[in-house]
């Protein structure tokens, strides 16, 4: 299941989500404090096998941490599907991914918070992963459990990054990256 978060309601409820604005020609910028981080990577021989691992991998690692649902959430006001983006019709996977987004009514106006179950996640990721490696501008997404022990961050070379947010946290993650596929990038 899938679930609209309203951006200001996102904004008091979770308040670990990374934050930037722009006054002028000056960023401001908040950053929640890390216990630490971790940037991973995954062996794979092409984009399909890397999103198809990508996905899964992610899926298997929050089911094995118990977390039951994720709020993806751009860090600075910027609608999910830019107009650009919309429009495209050259790359079959952006247009499956596009109309996923518009099935779930997440389309060119919403700005906010996405809050995803764990049984959607797989497919989400799939899809969020094609919108982030297609659009420069959907590079600032980040992902936090409901509790607000770990963020995380898909770069559009599929890289992750983890940002554990207490020590308690830190352990359970190193344990349980131990029974998947990702592999700490050094």
């Amino acid at each position: 299941m899938i679930e609209k978060i309203n951006r200001n309601i996102c904004l008091i409820k979770y308040r670990k989500f990374p934050l930037r604005d722009f006054v002028k020609d000056e960023e401001i910028s908040f950053y929640p404090k890390i216990y630490s981080n971790y940037w991973l990577t995954l062996e794979h021989n092409s984009q399909t096998q890397l999103i198809k691992i990508l996905s899964s991998e992610i899926t298997k690692l929050y089911k094995n941490l118990s977390v039951e649902s994720l709020i993806f959430f751009g860090d600075y006001d910027r609608n999910w599907i830019s107009k650009f983006t919309e429009e495209r019709k050259n790359y079959k996977p952006l247009i499956e991914s596009i109309d996923y987004f518009k099935e779930q009514k997440i389309n060119k106006r919403f700005n906010g918070a996405v809050k995803v179950n764990l049984t959607e996640l797989e497919k989400f990721i799939k899809h969020f992963f094609v919108l982030t490696r297609c659009d420069s501008d959907f590079a600032y997404y980040h992902f936090l459990d409901e509790k607000e022990n770990l963020l995380g961050f898909i770069h559009y070379s599929g890289e992750i990054r983890f940002d554990t947010l207490n020590e308690k946290m830190d352990k359970m993650l190193l344990e349980e990256l131990d029974k998947t596929k990702f592999v700490k990038k050094v």
